[in-house]
């Protein structure tokens, strides 16, 4: 099921009894204590940027730091690399990076895809509403040159599908083909957690 969630749809939900009720608790406590030490993230180049790598980088603005233990314990539960490996077809998966990403009011994500080395990326809300995100799963198997292309002066495509950000349940997408984008925070404040799986030999070369 979870494969053919993953090759129909891009995306995967984590059981809840992989992640620890404890954990939890624990990663909001260390979430606190690294928000004073979050560095901003403010891209304001207009337009999408294809990379070579494959990922196009677009406008955002939040702030983000990369955790501590709690979150690192979180990174390398054996349940969360396996839900990878059976969404990827790809057992050997391995977490390259992960973080804590902290929003206020009116911070956003215009559309974009992520580092094309980011086989799979897990995210879900820690604290706050996180709402939901936009994609566009139709877009999944085009070039990225074709992605910006359509998508150059759009920031907020029409027509996407909701991806729900769910509260402390982690929810795995292919985030390196869809494109995918966060609309204009609308609480006070909210965190995020991602952490991003790769197949490590794919990595190095």
């Amino acid at each position: 099921m979870t494969r053919s969630l993953w090759l129909a749809r891009g995306q995967v939900a984590v059981p809840d009894e992989v992640v620890p009720a404890v954990l939890w608790d624990e990663l909001a406590d260390e979430a606190d204590k690294c928000e004073p030490q979050a560095v901003p993230r403010h891209n304001p180049r207009p337009g999408l940027l294809v990379y070579r790598d494959g990922s196009i980088t677009s406008p955002q603005r939040c702030r983000v730091h990369h955790g501590g233990p709690a979150l690192g314990r979180l990174a390398r539960l054996a349940g969360l690399a396996e839900v990878a490996g059976e969404a990827t077809g790809r057992p050997r998966m391995t977490p390259i990076r992960y973080g804590y990403k902290f929003y206020t009011r009116g911070d956003f994500m215009h559309a974009h895809r992520d580092d094309g080395k980011r086989t799979i990326t897990f995210s879900c809300g820690l604290t706050g509403d996180l709402g939901a995100m936009g994609w566009l799963p139709r877009l999944r198997w085009l070039t990225s040159d074709q992605v910006a292309a359509q998508l150059a002066h759009t920031p907020y495509p029409q027509g996407g599908q909701q991806l729900p950000i769910r509260h402390r349940a982690l929810t795995g997408f292919d985030g390196g083909r869809i494109p995918h984008w966060r609309s204009p925070y609308e609480h006070d404040t909210g965190v995020l957690i991602t952490i991003c799986f790769t197949d490590l030999p794919d990595y190095l070369r």
